[in-house]
């Protein structure tokens, strides 16, 4: 874990305390790498994230100083460990939230008896860097092919 850093699981009583901060992260996605052509409302990241609580996705808090700055999930199937999300808020980037939020949600994964995991990232971005330093290899990009009018 980077120093100053704690990830722990996020239980029910912060849910609205962990949703918008991963919502406020994911709207104003990081600008390193490759640009974001998906964008999606501060409202459906909400629901989308109500959703994936509901299918019993694990949420883990990621907070400096004791307030939490950073959120992920994670959802585990047959021995494969699916990391579905992660979101620091903007003024905590660059201070090892995201690696904290990777390295916590793999030892659980492994304590589960997890042998793959798999994350999707955005190519060439930060998120993909700090993915292949915890050993994540790249197996395929997805074309996003845009046409401007």
């Amino acid at each position: 874990m980077p120093p100053g850093i704690e990830v722990r699981p996020s239980g029910e009583e912060e849910f609205e305390t962990w949703l918008d901060v991963v919502a406020e992260g994911s709207v104003h996605p990081d600008t390193q790498g490759l640009p974001w052509h998906e964008e999606f409302s501060r409202e459906a990241i909400i629901e989308a994230e109500r959703d994936s609580a509901a299918a019993g996705d694990v949420r883990y808090a990621a907070l400096r100083d004791g307030v939490i700055v950073g959120g992920a999930t994670m959802r585990i199937a047959e021995g494969v460990a699916q990391l579905t999300g992660a979101a620091t808020a903007p003024a905590h980037r660059r201070r090892g939230v995201q690696t904290a939020l990777l390295s916590a949600r793999l030892a659980d994964a492994a304590a589960a008896g997890c042998d793959v995991a798999v994350i999707t990232t955005q190519p060439g971005s930060k998120s993909q860097q700090n993915a292949q330093r915890q050993g994540f290899d790249l197996l395929y990009t997805r074309a996003v092919l845009v046409k401007q009018p």
